[in-house]
């Protein structure tokens, strides 16, 4: 049983709002969802102009949960908090945390609590992660632990500064890299079309249908989103050097150190690819 009576899930008409109103409602909580596109299930509301009764029934809710991009986020969520009881819980799906804790650090009274699902809308939660930020302990915190690690997440907790930190390696460096291949890469690439090719085409195919808003704010709002960039570049020309020097050796030093950074994770990571690789292959078939 979800540990919240009541919740409002903000931006219920989109993938991720859709995702945590789901879950909700399986596990026994009283859900309603609010977005600006209304459809059966969901209730026509602008966060961004709160009326009287929306206010009423932000008062009332246990738990409110932000599913609406970071702009919208961060100029809504300190008016949402401030309506919210102190015994309440403003959850917030930002994917960068630094301008949202601007925002509402000095907001009301109630619990607020950052999120972000490590995968996407429509995948199963058993055993993926979430990371949990507190920005201000709320009352009854295992209401949200409760009910994400009985849907089957593990959670990691982080501060904002070091998800953000993290995030632009995990999110706005692998993106930029992914990105970077396929905008280099010609249009009759896709005939060579090993396992490699296929998965990073993969990988920009499923940021290219999602909306362009979202990875433009994971480059652009995270405070260590450029420095995480430059780091790529630093890499590509380092090996683009040690090739034009043709010095094998080099190489194979850098190699050794990339296979340090993934520590003890590699020998299954490589088994991992393989049985992708598989996967794919019997796919194709």
């Amino acid at each position: 049983m979800a540990g919240f009576g009541s919740a409002i899930v903000v931006g219920a008409a989109g993938g991720m709002g859709r995702m945590f109103l789901d879950q909700l409602v399986s596990a026994g909580c009283e859900t309603t969802g609010w977005d600006v596109r209304p459809d059966g299930s969901v209730k026509a509301a602008d966060i961004l102009d709160l009326s009287e009764e929306m206010r009423l029934l932000l008062r009332a809710a246990d738990l409110v949960l932000l599913a609406v991009p970071d702009g919208v986020a961060c100029q809504a969520g300190a008016g949402i908090a401030g309506a919210m009881a102190p015994d309440a819980m403003l959850v917030d799906c930002t994917s960068v945390k630094a301008p949202y804790v601007r925002a509402v650090q000095h907001a009301g009274s109630c619990g607020l609590v950052s999120v972000n699902p490590l995968f996407g809308p429509g995948l199963s939660w058993a055993g993926r992660s979430i990371v949990v930020t507190e920005l201000r302990a709320p009352r009854f915190p295992e209401r949200l632990t409760g009910f994400l690690e009985n849907a089957g997440l593990r959670i990691l907790r982080l501060d904002a500064e070091r998800h953000d930190r993290l995030a632009a390696e995990g999110q706005a460096q692998l993106h930029a890299a992914i990105l970077g291949f396929l905008v280099s890469a010609s249009a009759e690439g896709m005939a060579f079309d090993t396992p490699p090719n296929r998965v990073m085409r993969m990988l920009a195919a499923r940021i290219l249908s999602g909306e362009p808003e979202v990875y433009w704010k994971i480059q652009m709002s995270n405070p260590f989103a450029a420095e995480a960039r430059r780091r790529l570049i630093t890499a590509l020309q380092t090996l683009d050097e040690i090739c034009a020097a043709g010095d094998e050796e080099g190489f194979a030093r850098l190699l050794w150190e990339a296979r340090g950074h993934l520590g003890q994770d590699g020998v299954e990571l490589s088994a991992d690819c393989v049985r992708l690789f598989g996967a794919l292959e019997s796919g194709l078939r």
